[in-house]
């Protein structure tokens, strides 16, 4: 089968139900840099498109409960939404999802398109062409250097994005065929209850959760939201300070999903759990 070339990750998209205090709260807590903001009348929501360090995270605020987004936000409150990769050629990409049956409910000709979570084993996958207007990531002389030497938070980038999956042998061997990339070893991580195949894709790990019991918390999240993406990694110069940090803006750390990792609690962010280790 013909497999995608994935040359970056474009962004990761959140739901959020308070636009404007989303946006505060990432410039405030981590100097997001906001490079694009608008409003899409066809799906009748805001949406704000930021960088921190090497990573552009988009949010997703509809405006009612009648669109996709909409109903998203209803039945799963704050959480995670999707990706974006960026593929060289979105006519070859198609082929390669069609080829595999994977639904396609969303497609722009030469702009984008979006894959059917059920498919996929729960990844909401968004492929893409083209540079982001205004990415400032493209620009002569862009640095994300100050994320890390300078911001409290230590930021130094993002190394992993982990999915829940009930089955982690099938996820895996779809995900590495689609992308044409091998899987690394399996890990088993006793503090989540679960076992994790990782997969590289663009310089960043695509790690497949699957619960080894009943009782743990990805088992949880399977539970409450079915196979979707459950945290992104930042790697960070230190945790100890990133710790610190998000403790003098009010923030709750908690432990991570691997040894030495730390979490800023779902609950203080936005519904989204990001994970900072060294």
């Amino acid at each position: 089968m013909t497999s995608l070339t994935v040359t970056k990750l474009l962004h990761v998209n959140q739901l959020v139900d308070d636009f404007d205090g989303a946006r505060a709260f990432y410039a405030d807590v981590f100097g997001a840099r906001e490079y694009w903001t608008g409003y899409d009348e066809a799906e009748n929501r805001d949406a704000s498109l930021f960088v921190i360090g090497d990573t552009c995270i988009e949010l997703f605020a509809p405006r009612d409960r009648t669109s996709l987004l909409g109903a998203s936000l209803a039945r799963f409150g704050n959480s995670w939404h999707s990706f974006e990769w960026q593929v060289p050629d979105l006519e070859q990409a198609r082929a390669a999802l069609v080829e595999r049956g994977v639904r396609i409910p969303t497609y722009r000709p030469g702009s984008f398109l979006m894959t059917h979570p059920g498919d996929c084993h729960g990844m909401l996958i968004e492929l893409c062409p083209l540079e982001m207007t205004g990415d400032p990531r493209i620009e002569p002389g862009w640095s994300a250097t100050a994320w890390r030497d300078e911001h409290p938070a230590g930021i130094a980038g993002l190394r992993a994005m982990s999915f829940a999956v009930r089955d982690v042998d099938t996820a895996e061997a779809w995900l590495s065929g689609l992308v044409g990339t091998a899987a690394r070893g399996r890990e088993r991580r006793p503090g989540l209850d679960a076992v994790v195949g990782t997969v590289p894709v663009a310089g960043t790990d695509v790690e497949l959760v699957q619960p080894l019991s009943a009782d743990g918390p990805v088992a949880a999240h399977l539970s409450r939201y079915g196979q979707r993406l459950r945290s992104i990694e930042f790697t960070v110069v230190d945790v100890k300070p990133t710790a610190a940090h998000l403790r003098s803006c009010g923030l709750r750390a908690v432990e991570g999903s691997r040894p030495g990792a730390i979490a800023l609690a779902e609950e203080d962010n936005w519904g989204v759990r990001w994970e900072f280790a060294s």
